[in-house]
């Protein structure tokens, strides 16, 4: 049986998915010169932006199972075209769901340390690990929904309070 933390967790990484989802349409109906345009985001387009959180998705996953990194940048490629990023991120997250299911909260609160980009050792719960990887895609979707709205498309609503009446608790 899953404690409250585990849940809230699981619940973070569904809306994780769901706002993927969100965003993967929103982009849908750009073309590839739109979608891979210079839109003064910190990894340039709207595709590299999809391409770092996928690549830091798994990079966050590999230190929580103390393996080996897949990448060596945080703008490697991770996929080179919409579907293979697509698929891309939604195996990053059922692979963190999986992971989930197999914690508790007490695993949850013990420690990690692990080496950031630069080779600098940090230490941090799980919890705070998972918490981070869901704020930190927030933070780069919420710049790509500025930029397609800057071109005139519609950004889509990625607010986690909009997430939670269609929420699963799959």
């Amino acid at each position: 049986m899953h404690g409250a933390l585990a849940t809230h967790l699981r619940q973070l990484l569904v809306y994780h998915q769901w706002a993927y989802e969100r965003i993967l349409e929103a982009v849908a109906p750009l073309d590839e010169t739109a979608y891979r345009a210079p839109r003064g985001l910190f990894f340039g387009s709207l595709h590299d932006t999809l391409n770092h959180l996928a690549v830091v998705d798994r990079i966050w996953f590999a230190r929580v199972q103390r393996e080996p990194w897949q990448f060596e940048r945080l703008d490697a490629e991770a996929a080179p075209d919409r579907a293979g990023l697509e698929a891309f991120l939604k195996e990053g997250v059922d692979a963190w769901r999986l992971w989930l299911d197999k914690q508790t909260d007490a695993t949850l609160g013990s420690q990690l340390d692990y080496r950031n980009m630069a080779g600098q050792v940090h230490r941090q719960s799980l919890a705070n690990i998972v918490q981070h990887l869901v704020n930190h895609g927030t933070h780069h979707r919420g710049q790509m929904s500025a930029a397609l709205t800057a071109i005139g498309q519609k950004a889509p609503l990625l607010d986690y309070i909009y997430f939670l009446p269609n929420r699963m608790d799959t």
